[in-house]
């Protein structure tokens, strides 16, 4: 669940489970998710920090190029998570030579981005989409359902 494989993740769930797979996602379905799902409390300014204590040393992700982009692009497998663009694809993107350029400028700005995330202190209002959750139904065997938060991280 936690790499957003809901299918393999079904397969380990105890056979005296009352799971009986997923449903799909209905007018219905999400009405009844709404009604098992908490609203969110409104967002307490207190709790964001605006100014980060402690200083990142830089230096520490000079080592986050390009080439490594690539690199480990070349080395990775998985699910689309929150792009819904699954390795094999961003493999293509940044790896193939049939994109040309474009190939090159996306690893740049993926650098970049990795760099940023990790030296910055980046607003929450810019960053509470990448750390959201996608609320999964899970059908029981009653036709029930139990909601799944699996988190959309990078």
């Amino acid at each position: 669940m936690l790499q957003g494989q809901v299918k393999k993740a079904l397969r380990f769930v105890d056979h005296d489970s009352d799971i009986d797979g997923k449903h799909d996602i209905t007018t219905d379905i999400k009405k009844k998710l709404k009604e098992k799902h908490p609203r969110a409390a409104e967002l307490k300014q207190s709790a964001i920090i605006d100014k980060l204590e402690t200083k990142t040393e830089r230096v520490i992700f000079e080592n986050i190029t390009q080439d490594e982009i690539v690199s480990n692009t070349k080395n990775s497998s998985g699910s689309g998570r929150q792009t819904q663009i699954d390795m094999d694809t961003w493999r293509e993107m940044i790896c193939s030579k049939s994109y040309g350029t474009h190939s090159k400028m996306l690893a740049d700005k993926i650098t970049t981005l990795a760099r940023r995330l990790a030296t910055n202190t980046i607003p929450h209002d810019y960053t509470s989409t990448l750390l959201a959750y996608r609320l999964v139904p899970l059908k029981k065997i009653d036709n029930g359902i139990r909601p799944v938060g699996v988190r959309k991280s990078l």
